[in-house]
């Protein structure tokens, strides 16, 4: 599946009539949303959502409930970055260079609200 076709298919999420569970062992477990679980299994991104997972007790996240997680592939060095910011116009709380990654896509958006990971189009 190419990029195109993939951005196309997110964009249809609309809601959830469904939740599904993330486990990482010892931690506490979010939920996804229909669209985050599309991207967890047919994206191969397990992954991301074990990150996003790991950092839910990170002190610099206390009393943050609406959380705003990009990744994005830098284009100096192919390296990727996972960000977590509270509001578009703050700077990251979260920032980790990823090394690698075969993600399909260049950037992706997706938010954690009340432990619950939706992208912006299920809100």
């Amino acid at each position: 599946m190419n990029a195109q076709t993939i951005a196309r298919t997110l964009k249809e999420f609309k809601g959830t009539s469904e939740y599904y569970k993330h486990l990482f062992p010892g931690k506490s477990p979010i939920l996804l949303t229909e669209g985050c679980d599309y991207i967890r299994k047919e994206l191969k991104a397990y992954w991301l959502f074990d990150a996003l997972l790991s950092y839910q007790e990170d002190p610099r996240l206390k009393g943050i409930k609406y959380q705003i997680w990009e990744l994005q592939q830098l284009k100096e060095n192919l390296n990727w970055q996972l960000t977590c910011k509270e509001d578009t116009r703050k700077k990251p709380v979260i920032s980790q260079v990823i090394k690698f990654s075969d993600f399909p896509l260049p950037y992706i958006k997706i938010w954690v609200i009340d432990k619950v990971a939706l992208l912006p189009s299920e809100y």
